[in-house]
């Protein structure tokens, strides 16, 4: 539903390739990150869609609230600033960025665990977790992980990615909430979208060389919300919430801005509808790791 304001009026849109090696026009919304199972739930009566379902309903939910606000209704009601904050919490967890994150974590602590505990108590923590009294291969198993590191990787249970994503979300979701809420008119359609479309921005300070801020601390939370509004929530209590109509030229180039943010958060596409072309003259670096080293 998200993307449908992206396409023409047949449902289409454009795809790129992160990359930037592919670009496919035509491309009908129903099809376009199509991921089997990316959400079911593994339950004792097989496999379960709820979550997808779920998903579906958030964003039914926002999309009728962000229609409201294209449409003037802005500053938004109670109802519908909490589901287009709902809908931006989850945005910001269930793409594949925070399924990577989760991953390379667990794997980290799975390589730690072996080099600080005493193999009695990995022992009894087996014991504990599993019931019963490992084997000579399960003993063995820290051993060898600790000794070829470099070999073995540990993935969290899609399970517990699931259950992360909706314990965090909400969270998210409140601190958007809290913040100064402004739509911006950019004047024609000249925005793009992508499988990551809520960005941060801040003004850079000495102190950003030492930690990346995240969505409590940064200045600004945006997001495209069609090819010619995007959303912006600051944290300035000065600020009076409203919608902004940018002259041509200003609005032109802070959406230069915004889709550059935007397509290089993306972890696989870009979205952008069959009539504009955003991405001229952009040019994005690789794929940052989700965990940089410092």
């Amino acid at each position: 539903m998200y993307l449908k304001r992206f396409a023409d009026s047949k449902q289409r849109l454009v795809m790129v390739s992160r990359d930037q090696t592919k670009r496919l026009p035509g491309q009908h919304i129903k099809t376009v990150c199509a991921q089997t199972d990316y959400y079911s739930v593994e339950t004792d009566n097989g496999q379960s869609q709820e979550v997808e379902k779920l998903l579906s309903l958030i964003e039914g939910e926002a999309n009728t609230a962000i229609e409201r606000m294209l449409n003037g209704k802005f500053p938004p009601s109670t109802a519908d600033r909490k589901a287009v904050a709902l809908f931006i919490g989850f945005q910001c967890l269930r793409g594949d960025e925070t399924r990577q994150m989760f991953e390379e974590v667990g794997d980290a602590l799975l390589k730690l665990m072996p080099a600080n505990m005493p193999s009695e108590a990995i022992t009894e923590e087996f014991r504990k977790r599993e019931g019963r009294e490992s084997n000579e291969i399960e003993i063995e198993a820290p051993t060898f992980i600790l000794n070829n590191l470099d070999k073995v990787s540990a993935k969290p249970h899609q399970n517990d990615i699931i259950r992360s994503m909706l314990q965090i979300a909400p969270e998210v979701a409140d601190i958007m909430l809290q913040r100064r809420w402004f739509l911006g008119d950019h004047g024609e359609p000249c925005l793009l979208t992508s499988d990551t479309p809520v960005v941060s921005w801040s003004k850079p300070t000495s102190a950003d060389a030492h930690y990346r801020r995240g969505w409590r601390n940064a200045d600004e939370i945006q997001m495209p919300l069609s090819p010619r509004y995007s959303l912006c929530l600051v944290w300035d209590e000065r600020f009076k919430e409203r919608m902004i109509p940018f002259e041509r030229e200003r609005g032109l180039s802070i959406a230069v801005g915004l889709n550059q943010l935007v397509a290089h958060r993306a972890r696989r596409w870009i979205f952008h509808h069959p009539d504009t072309d955003p991405l001229k003259g952009i040019t994005l670096d690789p794929v940052e790791p989700v965990i940089k080293a410092r």
